[in-house]
């Protein structure tokens, strides 16, 4: 990665043409150009040019979901998230950054804390947290809505039970990695993704020793934090011993084809290799003949929202959509702006709390214009999004990854 001082030409590339206004979330929100690329750009070509301080941008950094719908429609081909990260990374190297965010960085850093506060989660569940504290919302909107958002990250609706296969067991090495929300705080969608696997004879071989993929840590800048976390995750694999690299959270994915970016070495070379092999679970799946149970009495009308990361990053969008048309008892509808951001990106939803309700609620009134009973998406980011986003429009909905859907018709078709 550029340092920021290296980014000057791509800065002076932009023809301030405007096209930016229509694709930025935070712009409908806001109307500032100084949350928006253009203006942003405007101000750090003063910056580095020394014609006004840099460090009266750094309020400005905060404003970007990183969603890269800008970089979609620029006709200059300029990387306003590559830009805002390296003047992220500018700020976090000079002392510039929050202690709050300091402290959610090294607890996603850390395993033992992770495992902590998974095991805060599993004593949440035991103790019916869920229910209680979706009956405890009705006392206030706001209460009614950190309910929601809590529950959207803890309520396990997949409990794991082993499946024998249908057919033959298939010649697959396919290692999983599950991220943090699904190996420490909510197991439903890695429970939901080897059960289907299991169905369908793949075994997924998963470490004990995997960490967070480093987001939260590239996010705030600390890029010396994310490198130490991709080599890491990338020790933790045997290249002989693999066909397919499987990540079921859009950012996670993301985040294994731009590892090879931030390394050198072997570590690099075994980083591209990996990055070959890495595939969204249901681009995996699609390419097989996935077993679908007769018989299934489902009536339910599902939506799909495109996390930003797999859509724009991973370019996968057809694939989810092609396996939730395969389901049983599922009538798919597509929602307007499927591919907007849903305004949690990460911390976006804590960082920038009424910007973030804003492009949610938008989002919310436009899944349920679909006249849907389960909202989908790929993302546990794009979860709390969904999830307060209806919440604010006073609906409840179950908010579903695809995986779990099929996982469930399974297991209702064993008992």
């Amino acid at each position: 990665m550029k340092k920021l001082e290296n980014y000057s030409e791509d800065i002076y590339k932009c023809s301030k043409c405007g096209i930016c206004l229509a694709a930025c979330p935070v712009y409908e929100e806001t109307g500032n150009e100084a949350t928006l690329s253009r203006g942003f750009f405007t101000l750090l070509h003063g910056a580095l040019n020394n014609k006004i301080p840099l460090k009266k941008l750094a309020k400005y950094l905060d404003y970007c979901t990183t969603c890269k719908a800008c970089f979609d429609f620029c006709p200059s081909g300029i990387s306003a998230e590559e830009i805002i990260l390296a003047a992220r990374s500018y700020f976090y190297e000079h002392g510039d950054i929050s202690a709050i965010k300091k402290s959610i960085v090294k607890a996603f850093n850390s395993n033992m804390i992770l495992k902590g506060l998974g095991f805060s989660a599993f004593i949440y569940r035991a103790l019916q947290g869920p229910f209680w504290f979706d009956q405890l919302g009705g006392l206030s909107s706001q209460f009614n809505l950190i309910s929601n958002i809590v529950n959207s990250q803890t309520q396990e609706y997949i409990k794991y039970k082993k499946l024998s296969p249908v057919g033959d067991k298939k010649e697959i090495n396919a290692v999983y990695f599950p991220g943090c929300i699904n190996n420490y705080f909510n197991a439903s969608v890695k429970n939901a993704t080897v059960m289907v696997c299991e169905k369908n004879g793949i075994d997924l071989d998963i470490s004990p020793n995997f960490a967070c993929c480093g987001i939260p840590a590239r996010g705030i800048g600390d890029m010396q934090s994310f490198i130490s976390l991709a080599k890491h995750n990338i020790g933790q694999i045997d290249l002989e011993q693999i066909d397919y690299l499987i990540t079921d959270c859009a950012t996670c994915g993301m985040v294994w084809d731009i590892y090879p970016e931030y390394l050198e070495g072997e570590y690099k070379e075994k980083a591209l290799l990996l990055a070959q092999k890495n595939m969204n679970i249901y681009k995996f799946l699609v390419q097989f003949d996935i077993f679908l149970p007769d018989n299934v009495e489902d009536n339910k009308i599902v939506t799909y929202h495109d996390p930003c990361h797999l859509k724009r990053s991973q370019k996968v969008d057809k694939e989810p959509r092609k396996f939730l048309s395969l389901l049983p008892g599922i009538k798919f509808e597509e929602m307007k702006n499927a591919d907007r951001c849903c305004g949690a990106s990460g911390l976006y939803f804590l960082s920038k709390p009424g910007i973030s309700q804003s492009i949610s609620k938008r989002k919310a009134e436009n899944i349920l214009n679909t006249k849907a009973n389960i909202v989908t998406t790929s993302c546990p980011s794009c979860k709390i999004g969904l999830s307060q986003g209806l919440s604010l429009c006073n609906r409840k909905m179950p908010v579903y990854q695809p995986v779990e859907l099929l996982a469930n018709i399974y297991f209702n078709k064993m008992n």
